[in-house]
């Protein structure tokens, strides 16, 4: 009887979840989002979580790993990789600081004619995102994020 209870009561816990989950839902998003810019980006090899790094490093003139991770929310070992991946396409390159134990992380005219080559694809898939979504998801997404981005500059 004890055990009966129990599965009751996770089944009406895995219920709520499944129905009332936002992370799941965020990933649900994430996932048919990122795949509509993802096929965009294709044709010039570049995933859009890499444009957005590039867009990061361009708009902040160089930073630091450490401030890269925390301005995208993205824990350093996934930055690391995908730096280091960026640096070989010759998309960012890597500065020398005054602070030996780090470097700071710069586009290149390379990565910012990337940037320029794909902005028609981007805004395409810009559109098609928003168009999934609908207008006033796609505006909550973007409050959203605007705050994250905000409270993780403070």
């Amino acid at each position: 009887m004890g055990v009966r209870r129990a599965k009751n009561g996770v089944g009406e816990v895995a219920e709520r979840i499944w129905g009332e989950c936002t992370a799941y839902r965020l990933r649900v998003i994430n996932r048919a989002v990122s795949r509509i810019y993802d096929d965009a980006l294709r044709p010039y090899r570049l995933r859009i979580a890499q444009l957005n790094t590039l867009v990061v490093v361009m708009q902040t003139g160089g930073l630091t790993p450490n401030d890269l991770s925390q301005r995208m929310h993205m824990d350093a070992s996934t930055v690391s990789r995908n730096v280091e991946r960026m640096c070989k396409s010759g998309w960012l390159e890597l500065a020398d600081i005054d602070d030996a134990r780090s470097h700071e992380i710069r586009i290149t005219a390379r990565g910012m004619k990337l940037i320029a080559d794909v902005a028609p694809a981007w805004e395409s898939a810009q559109q098609q995102a928003a168009d999934l979504l609908g207008a006033q998801v796609s505006k909550a997404i973007a409050r959203g994020g605007d705050k994250l981005v905000a409270d993780g500059e403070r």
